[in-house]
């Protein structure tokens, strides 16, 4: 699923690429990603619409209208977005613009979402959502886990505790800070705490530089993947030696996700 710094990038280009453009058509080839109206409601209040904004909270993309409709993108697990002249394979939305540029909302599951909606701050899931890390600074991130228990890993992947982290950047900066995905918040000394913080700013604002990690469908607006991928030191890297200590990396589940850690280095 793309996370922070993947949705981060595509708000970029889009920011760069489509705003004021006017959506003359909305192909609609999979019923199933338009959520809460119907395809024909849809269309009817987006077509004739310009961008006036994009902007991202948490993993999800918002898209300002005119009239101050919001479109909302949450690319989910397979989900990604294609600027091109066509429209693409695995396409499930497509949305033309004057210029006949078309943005395809790509997705081989189906999992994503598109939706309609007022005011974004009133949707649930977003009004619910946790503070940026981007935003935090150290003592801000620390105070966050006061009288939070369980293990480190999940909570930190909790959208309703921190927004936007998923697998890949909770394992690298966990990797990073020398703590083991299992380890109970509650026994995680305040240093070690400030440590995952400066681990997770560093990471996350790297892989923005890179464009973000393609480790599965994930890809930049113009098709081409991110360049984060060869930077990782333990997500996807099960039996591989450490990069650190060369202890073979280790493959558990935690918190129902599947995760890479050194049992030596991470304690």
């Amino acid at each position: 699923m793309p996370e922070l710094p993947e949705v981060e990038t595509i708000k970029r280009q889009l920011k760069r690429d489509i705003l004021n453009k006017k959506i003359k058509e909305i192909i609609v080839i999979k019923n199933k990603l338009i959520k809460g109206t119907s395809p024909q409601t849809f269309k009817s209040k987006v077509e004739g619409k310009s961008i006036r904004d994009v902007s991202r909270r948490g993993k999800v993309l918002i898209i300002k209208l005119e009239e101050d409709l919001f479109l909302i993108f949450h690319l989910k697990i397979s989900g990604w977005l294609v600027l091109s002249e066509k429209i693409e394979k695995f396409s499930a939305v497509a949305f033309r613009f004057e210029d006949n540029k078309l943005l395809n909302f790509c997705d081989t599951r189906l999992f994503g979402e598109i939706r309609l909606i007022d005011d974004w701050r009133k949707f649930p899931f977003l009004k619910e959502m946790g503070p940026e890390p981007l935003d935090l600074n150290r003592k801000q991130f620390v105070e966050l886990f006061e009288k939070k228990k369980g293990k480190i890993k999940p909570l930190l992947m909790e959208q309703k505790f921190l927004a936007g982290i998923g697998n890949i950047y909770a394992q690298e900066s966990l990797f990073c800070a020398g703590i083991h995905p299992e380890r109970k918040v509650e026994r995680i000394k305040k240093e070690e705490l400030e440590k995952i913080y400066l681990c997770l700013i560093s990471i996350l604002k790297e892989a923005i530089k890179k464009k973000g990690t393609s480790a599965d469908t994930y890809r930049q607006i113009n098709g081409e993947d991110g360049s984060y991928l060869p930077f990782l030191k333990v997500y996807q890297r099960d039996r591989k030696p450490c990069l650190k200590c060369k202890t073979p990396i280790k493959r558990e589940v935690v918190g129902g996700r599947g995760t890479c850690f050194c049992p030596h280095c991470q304690r």
